[in-house]
């Protein structure tokens, strides 16, 4: 498996850092997470078979996650330099479909008018969709908005998590057992009670208690100075810590 990180960053404008966005790689998919703004151009910038996308997971409705929507069904109707039949799959929460609506109010049914299938998979907590042969996605609720998702994708061994949006819960570090790599939204440096992210420690506490053998933070609400963020991270969780960056690759 392959991670790729497109936006490491939160609504907030950043030179550096893009609203949210993974991309992962297994034998038999390729999968992007959330497509916050900045993300549809950083999957050429980091030179990432964005033509062959099979599945498109949203983990819920929050325009920094879901923003650049459009210009990639856009970029799939213009952009393509070599034909495709295989269809996209997009997957996301209860709701996904009225969202997909919207953008046909908004920009034009021939928006979505692509010479390849599209589908759409509306997903409750507890289910799981075949990616392919050798992988699975399950998704998990979120305590964030009503119907914000995580996800773990496993395969062939190995398994990527990824929290989406959230506050903490221990039910949720089960569904993180023992990841290969999480991705964790990384929103404060202590807890808001009145804000549904999690804190330093709190993403630190979930990775722990959820034995994830490699940690990376991202979604930062403040400014991050590496060193010390490690160090206190590293205050609540053993494992290793990664300090997510736009362009990030690892291979797992």
């Amino acid at each position: 498996m392959k991670l790729t990180i497109l936006g490491s960053g939160t609504l907030v404008p950043n030179g550096e850092r893009n609203s949210a966005g993974y991309f992962v790689e297994t034998a038999d998919a390729r999968v992007m997470l959330d497509c916050g703004a900045g993300t549809v151009h950083a999957l050429a910038r980091y030179g990432l078979p964005w033509e062959r996308l099979t599945h498109l997971f949203v983990s819920h409705f929050h325009v920094d996650h879901i923003g650049e929507l459009a210009s990639l069904f856009l970029a799939f109707r213009h952009g393509l330099q070599t034909p495709r039949l295989e269809p996209l799959v997009v997957i996301g929460p209860r709701g996904l479909d009225r969202v997909m609506e919207g953008l046909r109010h908004a920009f034009g049914a021939k928006l979505f008018d692509l010479k390849f299938p599209v589908e759409l998979r509306m997903l409750v907590p507890g289910e799981t969709v075949e990616l392919g042969p050798e992988s699975v996605l399950s998704v998990a609720k979120t305590p964030h908005t009503e119907e914000s998702l995580a996800v773990r994708i496993d395969s062939s061994g190995k398994a990527v998590c990824y929290t989406g949006d959230t506050s903490f819960t221990e039910e949720l570090s089960s569904f993180f057992s023992e990841a290969d790599v999480l991705v964790s939204e990384c929103s404060f440096r202590a807890r808001r009670d009145e804000a549904a992210h999690l804190s330093v420690e709190e993403a630190a506490r979930m990775a722990s208690l959820s034995k994830a053998v490699r940690l990376i933070v991202t979604h930062f609400f403040f400014h991050v100075r590496t060193d010390e963020l490690v160090c206190e991270i590293q205050q609540s969780y053993d494992g290793e810590v990664l300090i997510g960056r736009d362009g990030l690759t690892l291979e797992i």
